[in-house]
């Protein structure tokens, strides 16, 4: 009965109003945190404004890079034993790369628990922050929507062929059906998918507007944020889910020699926190805590139909490779 009481007072103790302010005032003395994220300029001063109001002790180095830039100065700051950045935000497969070479350290946030399931790294190295969802895309002036596909297999009937654009950028519809078929029958799925007379584009922003245009009236595997946005806007622009839809997350994490480590903490709890998803939400990002909707309700249902989400567990370098020899022929 001693050691239940000691473990009772341990735990009233650790949970204590008292030690989370210690970590305020420690994150206080830091006074800054060093992020290197993939998130661009304007999107993050929103952010920013809502975590001044909060914490307006807490100063943050913003430093955008692209993706492969990235990863590849985390790595090389690394390896030269440099502390220099305290948090990373880009996505869980760069994420899972740099987890595997020592860069990142564990971390769970007291936030993490009102997350939605599927969008936290079982292992503890990264955090989801927002969402994105992968649907069918449609001109609804050139197709009506009753017609248009809905599963995976309908992108493969004859009457799409030469109708559907696609985002040749990132290789995350590969990596959804190998996971949901397994590697053989994924890269047979999209070698038929890449015999369909594609209409390739880069940029799922640019493929949207191309849609609403009317130039072509499919878009296979289209992030649902930018066709919601446009049919809100009375644009000819509507979308199905699929069977299921294939959902991306955004993702930030700790560096394992993070030089403000409290404050670093503090900025991935604020991520996850109401205010750090409103915040998100503001600048059309798909938020992840139960509790913060998104602003479409039918975006909001469609998060609730429990999407698969992406996990990039496997060899990232090898499933690009397989995705260029498929659209790219190289």
């Amino acid at each position: 009965m001693a050691r239940i009481i000691s473990l009772l007072l341990f735990w009233l103790l650790i949970s204590s109003p008292s030690v989370r302010s210690a970590d305020l005032e420690s994150a206080r003395k830091e006074g800054e945190v060093v992020l290197y994220t993939t998130m661009v300029v304007s999107d993050f001063q929103v952010f920013q404004k809502a975590l001044a109001k909060k914490y307006p002790f807490l100063k943050v180095n913003h430093v955008r890079l692209g993706a492969s830039t990235l990863v590849a100065r985390a790595v090389a700051e690394f390896r030269a034993g440099k502390r220099l950045t305290d948090v990373y935000g880009v996505t869980p497969d760069s994420m899972n790369y740099m987890g595997e070479q020592g860069i990142l350290a564990q971390y769970s946030s007291p936030e993490a628990k009102f997350v939605h399931k599927g969008f936290m790294d079982p292992k503890g190295f990264w955090s989801g922050i927002n969402t994105d969802v992968l649907v069918t895309g449609v001109n609804t002036g050139q197709l009506n929507l009753k017609r248009a596909p809905r599963s995976y297999a309908d992108y493969l009937k004859p009457e799409f062929k030469d109708k559907m654009a696609f985002h040749i950028g990132t290789n995350n519809p590969l990596i959804g059906m190998a996971e949901l078929q397994g590697e053989d029958k994924a890269l047979t799925y999209m070698r038929s998918f890449a015999k369909q007379g594609l209409i390739q584009h880069n940029g799922y922003t640019k493929i949207s507007q191309l849609l609403a245009a009317g130039e072509f009236p499919l878009v296979a595997f289209m992030q649902v944020t930018k066709l919601e946005k446009i049919r809100e806007r009375g644009g000819p622009v509507d979308w199905l889910p699929l069977d299921p839809s294939f959902a991306t997350v955004s993702s930030v994490a700790v560096s394992k020699n993070a030089p403000h480590p409290t404050a670093a903490r503090l900025l991935v709890d604020f991520y996850l926190s109401e205010d750090g998803q409103r915040a998100l939400r503001e600048i059309d990002k798909i938020p992840l805590r139960r509790g913060v909707e998104p602003d479409s309700k039918r975006v909001g249902e469609l998060i609730d139909q429990a999407p698969h989400v992406i996990k990039y567990e496997g060899d990232a370098g090898k499933s690009i490779k397989q995705f260029n020899e498929i659209f790219l022929g190289r």
